[in-house]
């Protein structure tokens, strides 16, 4: 008889997570932004964070070794405070959007730093390191299709801004919905 492998395999992700009153605030503003553009689809609030490592599908078994790693990660930083520019950016570029994300300012050297760190203790347990240069960030829509968003930001609009905090890293597991992907928080950890 044949497992189901859904069974044996949680689809994860490492990020910092954002309070809900400023979910709330970055979903609005994306979603007056991006109103008339059925093919721009924009983050549900719910979703909003900035991502550290997108880990995929991974084997039920490991998920303790990399709640070890991301614990030995958080252990070993101090809480900071970060901000958003209130600046909308996308990936690969404005031209050519993917992904639509809002950028952060001061911190950014401090996100990264957790990057680089978590990226070194998940490699002692054998996840493979990314290749792609890390940009913090807080993805706010995803387009299907590359196209140009250069007329929504055109004029600047300024989006959420201010201070945040950076408490924790959390481990989240991502469930594929028909309406959309549910995250799933499955450990919190505490920066020192």
């Amino acid at each position: 008889m044949k497992e189901d492998k859904n069974n044996l395999e949680k689809r994860l992700f490492i990020a910092i997570d954002i309070p809900e009153k400023v979910k709330n605030q970055i979903y609005h503003f994306t979603a007056d932004l991006f109103d008339k553009d059925r093919g721009i689809r924009v983050v549900q609030a719910s979703n909003i964070h900035v991502t550290l490592r997108f880990l995929g599908n991974t084997d039920i078994n490991k998920i303790q070794k990399i709640g070890n790693a991301v614990k030995m990660t958080a252990d070993s930083l101090k809480k900071f405070r970060y901000r958003m520019t209130g600046r909308v950016s996308a990936f690969p570029s404005l031209r050519k959007a993917r992904v639509v994300f809002m950028e952060i300012g001061d911190g950014d050297t401090q996100i990264s730093g957790i990057y680089n760190l978590l990226d070194n203790n998940l490699s002692k347990i054998k996840i493979r390191k990314e290749s792609r240069k890390f940009i913090p960030h807080i993805t706010i829509a995803r387009i299907r299709d590359k196209r140009s968003i250069e007329k929504f930001t055109g004029g600047n609009p300024a989006g959420p801004n201010g201070w945040l905090d950076c408490n924790d890293i959390t481990l989240f597991e991502s469930k594929l919905r028909s309406q959309g992907a549910e995250y799933c928080v499955i450990n919190r950890f505490s920066l020192k």
